[in-house]
C-alpha cells in the first residue's frame, strides 16, 4: 500500500493539528524595519515542558509503526533538511489499522504542532542528508505517555 506525501497545509494537517509558522510572510514594513504577527494563540502545550533534538537519519520510506502521547501535544520545529512526516488523526487503532493517516513534505524553517493523541512516525529526510527536529511536548513524554501502533499493512511513502 502505497501513502503518498502533500505540501504542508492546514488542510493536511485537519484533525491531526495546526501550523505555527506559516512559510508565506507579509513584507517587512520598511519603516520599522521588522514584522510581528501572531501565528497561533494559546498553544496548548503543557507548562512542564521538555524539549529535544531528533535526528532522522536517510532510510527506506516503508511506514511499519506509528505512536501517540495521550497527554500532551507535539510540537515540531524542522531545523535541517527536507522530510516526509507520516500522521493519522486521534483515534484508537483497529486491527493495527489507523484511519486517515496522510503524509505531508515538511521543510526546513517549518513549526507545527500535533493534537493530543495524534499519531506520528519519526520523518523519512528527502535525498541522502539527515534532517533535524526540535521537539517540544510535556516532560518525562517519552518515559510515562509513548504508546505505538504496529500497523498490519506497511505503507510505501512516497513523495
Amino acid at each position: 500500500m502505497e501513502l503518498k506525501a502533500v505540501e504542508l497545509s492546514p488542510q493536511a494537517l485537519r484533525g491531526i493539528g495546526v501550523i505555527i509558522i506559516p512559510r508565506e510572510w507579509p513584507a517587512i514594513n520598511d519603516d520599522s524595519g521588522f514584522h510581528y504577527a501572531e501565528t497561533n494563540g494559546a498553544l496548548g502545550l503543557e507548562s512542564t515542558l521538555s524539549s529535544g533534538s531528533l535526528d532522522c537519519a536517510p532510510r527506506p520510506k516503508t511506514l511499519k509503526k506509528m505512536e501517540r502521547h495521550l497527554k500532551t501535544r507535539e510540537m515540531l520545529v524542522a531545523l535541517k533538511g527536507e522530510s516526509i512526516g507520516c500522521l493519522a488523526p486521534p483515534q484508537e487503532p483497529s486491527g493495527g489499522s489507523l484511519q486517515g493517516s496522510t503524509a505531508v513534505r515538511v521543510k526546513a524553517g517549518d513549526v507545527f504542532i500535533l493534537e493530543t493523541g495524534a499519531w506520528h512516525w519519526i520523518p523519512f529526510p528527502v535525498g541522502t542528508q539527515a534532517a533535524r527536529f526540535l521537539v517540544v511536548f510535556k516532560a518525562r513524554t517519552g518515559q510515562d505517555d509513548l504508546y505505538f501502533c504496529d500497523l498490519a499493512e506497511s505503507r510505501t511513502v512516497n513523495g
